[in-house]
């Protein structure tokens, strides 16, 4: 398994064909250079490459400042990688959050909320299996 960490995370490729990232439990803002080095670390580790992704923010209280949001949106110059993206949460405030962050982000790839981790896999097993 490829992996990576990042201050605020740790982004690995799961054997079954997806990228994983995972937020540590921390109440520090996520700033430009953090999302920055996140967003290259999934390009080093899915060697440029599409790929659906889980992105598990169930141990997250984070904040992204605008800076981060904007890289991470509609700046990023690697969100044509995506093939789809789970959003995994645990809490009400989080599926506020994810709900806007795909309502605004203007995404080019199906994504999707979920509160269980097998339900987002299974989801994102549709897409792993069209690659």
């Amino acid at each position: 398994m490829r992996s990576l960490k990042t201050y605020n995370s740790e982004i690995n490729f799961d054997e079954r064909g997806f990228l994983r990232i995972a937020f540590n439990d921390t109440d520090d803002e996520i700033d430009f250079d953090e999302i920055k080095q996140q967003v290259d670390a999934c390009y080093i580790i899915t060697e440029g490459k599409a790929t659906p992704v889980l992105i598990d923010v169930r141990n997250g209280r984070k904040n992204l400042s605008p800076e981060a949001r904007n890289y991470a949106g509609k700046n990023n110059p690697y969100k044509h990688l995506k093939l789809a993206e789970a959003l995994l949460i645990k809490s009400l405030p989080q599926r506020i959050m994810a709900n806007f962050f795909i309502k605004i982000g203007k995404h080019h790839h199906p994504s999707k909320v979920f509160t269980r981790e097998e339900a987002a896999i299974k989801w994102l097993m549709e897409f792993v299996q069209k690659q």
